[in-house]
């Protein structure tokens, strides 16, 4: 027994060691923000969040080690549209790329947007960047989500009204695009077991739509539910090829300060179809008296025990506005197993990527809104709970009523213009004010903004040495970590009381770019050093 006891005791510590820390942080100063999450290996997470286009890298605890931003070198290079895992030190990105005038409108210039595909290291470093020119109709056609297959290929689409859907090789050539006049926009395409694509559309007249493709862009079926305006969000992939959907089943379009009429009553719902899209089961969630807040979508992640968690936003009441994150786990027939919630008295959020971490709990990233400092109209956030879905402070109790649906399919055909030109595109490196990071439990309506110490790295590049010039003396409780490009940390010293200059030495690592994270009570800062 006492063997036993010693083993369990082992176990849960090692467990314990290995979890992430749960946080709610919100970060000031940022202009471009997706919200794309990716965990890496080392517990550091990369996300589509900067000041400027380009990538940010956290530690476990969601503090910013670096920043990374990028500017067209000519033209303009819109915001970070996503950013997904390529290989086990890069990602790729999608963005939109503007070259030239495309029609004028009133005596306006409208520029000709193009759909834009990039890859970088896990420090924001662009490798490459490439945009499209496809032979739709558009002047303008956006970097949506994109999508890596087994065999290392892109597939990217575009939302909204950029409906388009193109597949590359590795080396960002085109294999296929598709470019639909039809007024609609892909929500999704995931990859299916043996190389199909399944896709979702929301279209204006025929709602919520999940289509089959096979590698080559071709349809194999085409299907609609909850016409005609329903939703489709999201969906996870099981392995006998069906597949759960999450979507809305009715949404609006009405202005946020215009009250819902009574008959706007959507609900969240999972959905379940087999491999020729018929439905297997379908379950309803409604939250009054809010209503879901259906201009922004749902996401769906396996949780480790092999149920599903959903994130979706809840609506004002009686408003098209978002009001609060809403988290739900379920078992595999869509049934509530809890749900959470989490909101600061004056201000209202709206939620954007979802992911399941390896430790078992749940991270999301979103939106902030309400009295910010230095007139901010909204603020990006992420949030980490525990394995049960529970946050830090301010959790919120929204329950909902599951009842069955019967939605029923209509098959019809999709028309496209095919083909794209693939054209090199170029960034340079930028640099801004550090991004700041404040707790979201402990932030308030009046909080200040300026936290960041003011510092100088000298020289960079170095041969070895660099000498760090603090704009005042150092506070107690302050001290500095060295990254390398991958973002693990090599050490971690200390910084003396009162010191206005520190000595660092990098000469016993190997020519790269590294990171330094000053931390002291006022706040963070990093600087990258490159070390020749």
């Amino acid at each position: 027994m006492r063997t036993l006891l010693i083993t369990l005791t082992l176990v849960l510590s090692t467990l314990r060691a290995s979890a992430q820390q749960d946080f709610m942080n919100v970060f000031v100063s940022t202009m471009s923000f997706q919200g794309s999450i990716n965990e890496l290996a080392s517990g550091n997470l990369l996300v589509g969040m900067a000041v400027y286009p380009g990538a940010t890298l956290l530690g476990p605890s969601g503090n910013v080690i670096h920043s990374g931003c990028y500017a067209g070198s000519t033209y303009s290079v819109g915001n970070m549209a996503s950013l997904r895992r390529y290989a086990s030190n890069e990602f790729v990105f999608a963005t939109r790329y503007r070259t030239d005038s495309c029609d004028s409108n009133a005596g306006m210039t409208v520029w000709h947007t193009y759909p834009a595909l990039g890859r970088m290291d896990t420090l924001g470093n662009v490798l490459d960047l490439r945009y499209y020119d496809l032979n739709g109709p558009q002047c303008s056609y956006f970097g949506g989500d994109v999508c890596v297959t087994e065999d290392s290929s892109i597939v990217v689409w575009g939302p909204n009204a950029d409906f388009y859907a193109m597949r590359t090789d590795p080396s960002g050539a085109p294999l296929w695009a598709r470019s639909f006049g039809a007024h609609g926009g892909f929500q999704f395409i995931k990859e299916l077991p043996g190389g199909d694509l399944l896709a979702g559309i929301n279209m204006d007249t025929a709602g919520a739509v999940v289509a089959r493709m096979d590698a080559n862009g071709n349809f194999l079926w085409c299907k609609s539910y909850m016409r005609p305006k329903g939703m489709v969000h999201d969906a996870i992939i099981e392995s006998d090829s069906s597949f759960v959907i999450t979507g809305f089943t009715d949404s609006t379009n009405l202005f946020a300060f215009i009250p819902l009429p009574a008959d706007f009553q959507p609900k969240l719902f999972m959905m379940k179809l087999n491999g020729a899209g018929d439905v297997q089961w379908c379950k309803g969630y409604d939250s009054d008296p809010y209503h879901w807040y259906t201009s922004q979508w749902s996401r769906i992640e396996r949780t480790l025990d092999g149920q599903y968690a959903v994130l979706a936003t809840l609506g004002e009441q009686g408003y098209n506005f978002f009001y609060r994150p809403f988290l739900m786990k379920t078992d595999l027939n869509g049934d509530t197993l809890w749900t959470r919630s989490h909101g600061k008295t004056d201000f209202i959020y709206y939620t954007r990527d979802f992911l399941a971490c390896s430790d078992g709990g749940f991270m999301f990233s979103g939106g902030i809104w309400g009295n910010l400092p230095d007139n901010n109209s909204g603020l990006p956030y992420i949030y980490k709970t525990d394995s049960l879905g529970n946050f830090s402070c301010s959790q919120r109790v929204h329950t909902v009523q599951v009842s069955d649906l019967f939605p029923s399919d209509s098959s019809f055909t999709l028309t496209s213009i095919d083909g794209a030109t693939m054209y090199p595109a170029f960034v340079n490196d930028t640099l801004f004010d550090p991004i700041v990071v404040y707790d979201g439990c402990t932030f308030s309506t009046g909080f200040d903004p300026t936290r960041s110490r003011n510092l100088k790295v000298r020289p960079n590049p170095t041969a070895g040495r660099v000498t760090v010039e603090f704009a005042d003396p150092l506070m107690a409780e302050s001290y500095y970590s060295v990254y390398d490009a991958m973002g693990k940390l090599l050490y971690q010293r200390p910084l003396p009381t009162g010191a206005t200059t520190e000595q660092i030495d990098l000469s016993r690592f190997g020519k790269g770019t590294y990171v330094i994270k000053f931390t002291d009570p006022e706040g963070v800062r990093h600087e990258r050093v490159v070390l020749e």
